[in-house]
């Protein structure tokens, strides 16, 4: 099924772990048309995610979370999360996860941030200054210079400091896989990092080769919920919407999606859509609309498993680090996610 994605054949792989680095509350609207009542407040996890190649003896972070110490968060960023009235819980930083289960910080090689958002940049600090720092194509310019230098600075200083920065550039994607541009990290087949605009400047996702045949697509914040890229046509052709999903459909928020408008047969539309106008996590909501319906294309396939950056719907079924999250097939997490009992509870949602 991954052909018509045009993913070349390889026998490397990686390893995949996923480290959950906390929740956060902040409202749905921010996200999300429409919101149904009574779920207007979302409650989200934050993943961050473990990539190691035995072969190579190379590790990666992809993303950080959250930092431990939000006080310590740049002015502007604070200020930010203050009118928005988001919040964070962080019991353990990445660094103190990795540490705690036998990981040496000295051993990564790189930490790779799918975007410059807080609740993804972590505090690289707490890493050697031999892990180098991988961003996307425009994130220098982006959040460039940071705080304290630049009073409205995103990032710190401490942030960059005394390590390796690599901004890739649009000549590194050489790859097509679906509808994206892909680079080649380790040059086998096995880790490629995907250029998927829309949500942030810079912002990048990232496909692991977990076996031969199967993959796990780091989604990052290219949408936040599945309900974003679900149904459509691609994964109504490979893996059908059950009708538990519709059970309890209102007609008034979906009348597109009850069980008599839509069908086996039918192209429907995603479920949700973005929050396309201000406030919105959106940066670009043209660019992001294009990139989730992307997205669909490997969310159609049964050998790809998309894990967002913020999806509650399939936190239930997941294996947490220091497992590994390679045998997500035999395990039936992409059935699992799709076959959840009703439409409310695939919106997991904090009332």
């Amino acid at each position: 099924m991954t052909t018509s994605l045009s993913i070349p054949p390889s026998n490397a792989t990686v390893d995949v772990k996923i480290l959950n680095a906390g929740n956060l509350h902040l409202a749905a609207s921010l996200f999300m048309r429409p919101v149904v009542p009574g779920h207007e407040n979302f409650v989200i996890p934050i993943y961050a995610f473990l990539v190691e190649h035995p072969a190579k003896d190379k590790k990666v972070l992809f993303d950080l979370g959250v930092r431990k110490r939000l006080e310590e968060l740049s002015p502007a960023t604070s200020r930010v999360l203050e009118a928005l009235r988001c919040t964070a819980d962080v019991e353990k930083d990445v660094a103190t996860q990795l540490t705690e289960g036998g990981v040496n910080l000295a051993s990564v090689n790189a930490i790779i941030w799918s975007h410059t958002h807080y609740d993804h940049t972590g505090d690289t600090s707490t890493f050697p200054g031999t892990t180098e720092l991988i961003v996307g194509p425009g994130t220098k310019a982006h959040v460039l210079p940071p705080y304290p230098e630049n009073p409205n600075g995103s990032l710190l200083a401490s942030d960059l400091e005394g390590r390796k920065v690599t901004e890739l550039t649009s000549e590194d994607f050489t790859l097509t896989l679906g509808n994206f541009r892909a680079h080649d990290y380790f040059g086998d087949g096995s880790f490629y990092l995907v250029n998927t605009p829309g949500h942030c400047p810079g912002h990048i996702t990232a496909l692991a080769r977990t076996t031969p045949t199967t993959f796990i697509l780091l989604g990052g914040d290219t949408c936040h919920h599945p309900g974003q890229f679900r149904p459509n046509a691609a994964i109504q052709r490979h893996i059908p919407c059950p009708s538990t999903l519709l059970s309890n459909l209102s007609a008034m928020h979906f009348p597109k999606h009850t069980p008599e408008a839509l069908t086996l047969d039918s192209d429907p539309e995603p479920f949700l859509a973005i929050a396309a106008e201000p406030p919105t996590v959106y940066d670009d909501p043209p660019t992001a609309r294009q990139s989730i319906k992307n997205l669909g294309m490997f969310d159609g396939s049964p050998d790809v498993l998309i894990l967002l950056a913020h999806d509650a719907s399939i936190q239930h079924l997941l294996n947490f680090f220091p497992q590994k999250a390679n045998d997500w097939k035999e395990r039936g997490w992409k059935e699992g996610e799709q076959n959840v009992p009703t439409f409310m509870s695939m919106l997991a949602m904090g009332a």
